[in-house]
């Protein structure tokens, strides 16, 4: 597979991309951080920084976007849907925005094959241009923040959502308007048959018309939309074309230096990206690319299927190379034909065997992504021109063949096994304050409470690996623990003693790499907090993020706990336990996991349960 390396750099930049959508906004509130947003239980964090965090979630996309849209929704965030459009989702990708007061967020949902295919989801920062309120039981929300234009339904009556509205559009910036006085007033709505409507104007920005109207069911329809100035009573014109001249463009800020390491095709990559990302969000259709950077749907010409093709999807003729794994469901392979051709074919090929084709954010000359769906099976395929070749390579459940499940086995195996390469030194780099080695196809960093860690996956053998972390952990004089420390073949655990407190290194095989589990744990911290469990026993302690009391059994007990309790800080129920695994069940609008799903807590440990509208999330914090 000699393109992995280069596919899965492509995908970490398609997984960062809403990222660099946000490069450059400001937070709206300096005090959010993406990275402390709610979540569906069992992530993993890939990046993480206040204005932007990227981490794997299990489960399906679908199923990863309902949970995440609901966690968020529970937390205050209000999604919205494109004023003009419809929002993307689909099997394989799934782009939401959220508002919170004034705070935009997007949350971008999607397969990361870098990551061996899991589900990842990216929370981005968005600067919204004309923030507009929405009534905090709004449903069936469409906004746009740039004309501006917000609709909705409230339950609401007239006069309660025309009051709200006025209130925080003039929090806002906006003044009502009387077209009947030619002037600003503090109560400014025309009544209507079974509605009303009013004028708002601001200093810079087209007026505002708010329409408001009683539906047969007792809710209020909701519209909001910028208007020409000429609208307002004439002798208004002057001065409201005056006010709806733009503001003069704000200075231009150096580009982001993330971009000027990428090279070409990665920078056109997430251009295209942006645009897709926009364009969806706005309803609007695609905007094609230059005629001659973007690749043609023409027919596939002389392209025919491969003689004694065994993939479940067909192979063009011309390929070589080929290389399919039905246990994982992937195929690879070289051809000798176009990027363009490839395409041609596959969109012919596809949708002759009733495959429906999904829209994709790459479709250059150089590189195309395809993704089709049929029932319950999927597959994406990557085309890319690599020198005189183009690589192709595809995944999904339509390539999974069960009858390979032995191969697979004894596949695992062979990649569980120590790599037959030479020992080599490896360069050091910085993760969350911790050591991981340079040349690594994953890494991220962790904190809670009393506890911070670095993870990674490493293409070395695990012996390299621990000769890195010796040396490294070595220069910050941290004291390895001969009597607890226990190396093998193919997985080590390495006690240290820290000025911080003890820490503890776990190595393992996977996938032909060393995984890599470094944790610190913070004694004074802990002690100082008063926290700490009774020597050899570990406490439990309790959050709810829910606006509901949960009910939470666990080891025996049964515990009530209030709304928001232990969400902002240690305040919430706590409980000491002995070391071993216990399984628990919830009550209180969230869904919990099986009973026979148990945390499992060692001696002198803290653990959180945080409970949340997807179940409990335990987080060891100690």
């Amino acid at each position: 597979m000699r393109s992995t390396g280069f596919l899965a750099l492509i995908s970490c930049v398609l997984s960062v991309f809403a990222l660099v959508v946000g490069i450059g906004v400001a937070a709206a509130d300096e005090a959010l951080d993406t990275s402390k947003l709610p979540r569906v239980p069992g992530t993993k964090d890939i990046f993480a920084s206040p204005s932007s965090t990227i981490f794997t979630a299990p489960g399906a996309v679908t199923e990863a976007a309902d949970g995440t849209l609901a966690a968020l929704t529970a937390a205050g965030w209000q999604p919205y849907a494109p004023a003009f459009g419809e929002p993307m989702k689909s099997p394989t990708m799934a782009i939401a925005n959220l508002k919170k007061g004034a705070i935009g967020l997007s949350v971008f949902i999607t397969v990361a094959p870098a990551q061996n295919n899991a589900t990842s989801v990216t929370y981005t920062l968005v600067a919204i241009a004309n923030d507009l309120p929405f009534p905090k039981d709004a449903t069936d929300i469409k906004f746009d923040g740039d004309r501006p234009f917000l609709s909705c339904v409230t339950a609401g009556n007239l006069a309660a959502t025309s009051d709200f509205l006025r209130t925080e559009l003039i929090a806002r910036g906006w003044s009502p308007w009387s077209v009947k006085d030619n002037a600003k007033s503090a109560y400014a709505d025309e009544k209507t048959e079974k509605g009303l409507y009013a004028y708002y104007v601001r200093d810079t920005g087209k007026p505002l018309i708010l329409v408001l109207q009683s539906a047969d069911d007792g809710k209020t329809t909701v519209k909001i939309e910028a208007v020409p100035p000429e609208v307002l009573h004439p002798a208004e014109k002057k001065e409201a074309a005056k006010a709806s001249e733009p503001p003069p463009a704000p200075a231009a800020k150096p580009q982001d230096k993330v971009g000027d390491a990428m090279d070409d095709l990665a920078a056109s990559i997430i251009k295209q990206a942006q645009q897709s990302v926009a364009d969806a969000m706005s309803g609007a259709k695609p905007t094609a690319p230059d005629t001659a950077d973007r690749v043609s749907d023409a027919p596939a010409e002389t392209l025919t299927v491969l003689d004694g093709n065994t993939a479940p999807i067909p192979v063009p003729s011309t390929a070589a190379d080929v290389d399919f794994d039905g246990a994982s469901g992937k195929l690879e392979f070289n051809s000798s034909s176009s990027v363009k051709q490839l395409a041609a074919f596959y969109r012919s090929q596809m949708k002759m065997l009733g495959w429906k084709e999904e829209k994709s954010v790459i479709n250059q000359a150089n590189m195309v992504v395809l993704a089709f769906q049929k029932g319950e099976q999927d597959v994406s395929l990557t085309l890319m021109k690599m020198g005189g070749a183009v690589n192709v390579s595809a995944s999904g459940s339509a390539l999974e063949k069960p009858e390979a499940t032995e191969e697979a086995a004894a596949s695992s195996d062979a990649a569980s096994a120590p790599v037959n390469e030479p020992e080599k030194e490896l360069e050091a780099e910085d993760a969350g304050g911790l050591p991981v080695p340079k040349e690594h196809s994953l890494s991220g960093s962790e904190q809670s409470m009393f506890r911070h860690g670095a993870n990674a996956n490493v293409p070395a053998k695990l012996t390299s690996v621990l000769t890195f972390y010796r040396r490294e952990l070595g220069k910050r004089d941290w004291k390895e623990d001969p009597s607890k420390s226990v190396i093998k073949d193919d997985a080590a655990e390495v006690h240290y003693a820290t000025a911080e407190g003890p820490a503890v290194l776990k190595l393992g095989r996977a996938n032909g790499e060393t995984t890599v589990a470094l944790s610190v744990r913070e004694d004074d911290k802990a002690k100082k907090s008063g926290l700490l469990a009774k020597p050899g026993q570990t406490k439990l302690l309790i959050g709810n993020f829910l606006e509901t009391e949960a009910v939470i059994t666990i080891a025996g007990k049964t515990i009530k706990v209030p709304a928001g309790a232990g969400s902002k800080g240690p305040d919430g129920p706590t409980l000491d336990v002995a070391p071993g695994k216990y399984p628990y069940k919830l009550k209180g609008g969230a869904s919990g996991p099986a009973p026979d799903d148990p945390v499992e807590v060692g001696a002198d440990e803290i653990w959180g349960l945080m409970i949340g509208p997807g179940g409990v999330l335990p987080v060891q914090m100690y």
